[in-house]
């Protein structure tokens, strides 16, 4: 069938080329969001070298060419295959008019035939030519979501990406697409970490059937990395704090988006081999603080109280 739903790799260990080529969403993903364009290749080298094999792109974070670029040298090299990758793009709230022309140009600019998923990257589109409203917000794209999702479908059909899904969504939307979704919905990619844990969401998705990829993996500028149920795991196990983050992340079922551009930590975050205990688990979720602690504030964003 068109686009079927992705099986998680549920092992820590660091995701291999057949599990891509299974069609599974791997248990772990680079992400090259605010990666600078001239780090990129450097950056990509690096983390397949030490084991990444889900790609997180995105047309917004403004890099796709350099990733592009990069990816190519590393296909010809024969370092790798691309039925052993996994690679990611985004469709931003610019561009909600024009699905297959924005699908069209990440292909391009990442010099693939296919992604292997193609994800709605925000809430709400916005009419980028309208300019803002009397109250100076961003202008809704009057393009309803019926006819997003029957375009998104038609990615699918084409071969251009082999699965689809979203970002940023709420449950009330996700529940209305299931509704009447030809091609389902594969991954709700959301903010998660512990202080910001997106739980009720999160676990939801999964119990329709829908992977969950978490991003801002490592809270930052928000203090999971230091909280002492963080530390004490990190110190019982051996590890690092960011390690303990990232194997939370995995076991409570997600798939976590990391990014660095340094090689050792690159393999430290692939290097999950341990189990955090249930009460480490319950410690982690006890740190959610909710609203306040999220990072990505897409609410200020597109001018909508997304969130009350």
């Amino acid at each position: 069938s068109f686009g079927s739903a992705p099986r998680r790799a549920s092992a820590p260990h660091p995701p291999v080329g057949a599990m891509a080529a299974s069609g599974a969403l791997p248990s772990i993903a680079f992400g090259f969001w605010q990666i600078p364009s001239e780090q990129v290749a450097e950056a990509l080298e690096a983390a397949i070298d030490a084991g990444f094999r889900c790609l997180d792109c995105a047309a917004i974070y403004g890099n796709e060419a350099a990733v592009g670029e990069a990816l190519a040298k590393v296909l010809s090299s024969g370092k790798v295959k691309r039925e052993e990758l996994y690679v990611v793009s985004k469709l931003w709230a610019t561009d909600w008019h024009q699905v297959g022309a924005a699908c069209d140009k990440t292909l391009r600019d990442l010099q693939l035939d296919y992604v292997d998923l193609y994800l709605v990257h925000s809430a709400v589109g916005i009419d980028a030519d309208a300019g803002l409203d009397a109250q100076g917000r961003k202008i809704r794209a009057k393009v309803p979501v019926h006819k997003l999702w029957a375009d998104m479908e038609a990615l699918v059909r084409a071969g251009k990406s082999k699965a689809i899904g979203v970002s940023n969504w709420s449950c009330l939307q996700i529940a209305d697409l299931l509704t009447y979704a030809e091609v389902p919905i594969s991954v709700n990619q959301l903010e998660i970490h512990p202080t910001h844990a997106c739980g009720d969401l999160a676990q939801w998705c999964l119990s329709q059937g829908i992977a969950v990829m978490g991003y801002c993996t490592l809270g930052s500028g928000k203090p999971d990395a230091t909280a002492e149920p963080v530390l004490q795991a990190a110190q019982r196990l051996g590890v690092s704090a960011a390690q303990v983050l990232i194997r939370w992340s995995q076991q409570k079922g997600y798939t976590p988006v990391t990014k660095t551009v340094s090689s050792e930590r690159m393999r430290a975050n692939l290097s999950l081999d341990f189990e955090l205990s249930a009460q480490e688990i319950a410690a982690l979720d006890a740190l959610d603080g909710g609203l306040p602690m999220k990072i990505c504030n897409h609410a200020g964003e597109f001018g909508l109280p997304l969130y009350s």
